[in-house]
C-alpha cells in the first residue's frame, strides 16, 4: 500500500501485471455496467460504457503503424465509499528492450464514480 492510497482513503488494494491486453479485455468485461474515462493517443473520452470501450480500444490499437508490444498494468480497489474501482494502463513497447524509446505509447483506463 501506497501513502497516497492510504490518504486518498482506499483499502483492499490488489496490483497486476501480465503481458498482452487480454487483462485489460476480461476487468472491462467484470465492471460492464460502470462507465469509464479512456485516455487514448491522441483524444480523451469520458462516460463510455464497456461496449464503446472495447471498440475504442481496438481503433486506437489497429491506428497504430508500429506493431508494439504490450503490457497492461491493472490496479484494482475500493475507494472510501465502498465503491470497487479500476486503474488499467496499457503501455506499448516499441523494442524488445526495457529502456526509454520515443514511440513508446500509453493508454489509460480508469472507472468513473
Amino acid at each position: 500500500m501506497f501513502l497516497t492510497d492510504f490518504i486518498k482513503g482506499r483499502k483492499n488494494i490488489s496490483c497486476q501485471e501480465s503481458e498482452g491486453i487480454n487483462l485489460a479485455v476480461y476487468l472491462i468485461n467484470e465492471f460492464k455496467d460502470r462507465r469509464f474515462t479512456f485516455r487514448g493517443l491522441k483524444n480523451k473520452y469520458s462516460g463510455v460504457d464497456a461496449e464503446e470501450l472495447l471498440k475504442l480500444l481496438q481503433k486506437e490499437i489497429d491506428s497504430t503503424l508500429i506493431l508494439y508490444r504490450y503490457i497492461t498494468s491493472v490496479k484494482k480497489f475500493t475507494d472510501r465509499k465502498g465503491v470497487p474501482q479500476v486503474k488499467i494502463r496499457i503501455i506499448g513497447k516499441a523494442s524488445s528492450m526495457n529502456r526509454y524509446n520515443p514511440l513508446d505509447i500509453e493508454l489509460d483506463i480508469t472507472t468513473e464514480m
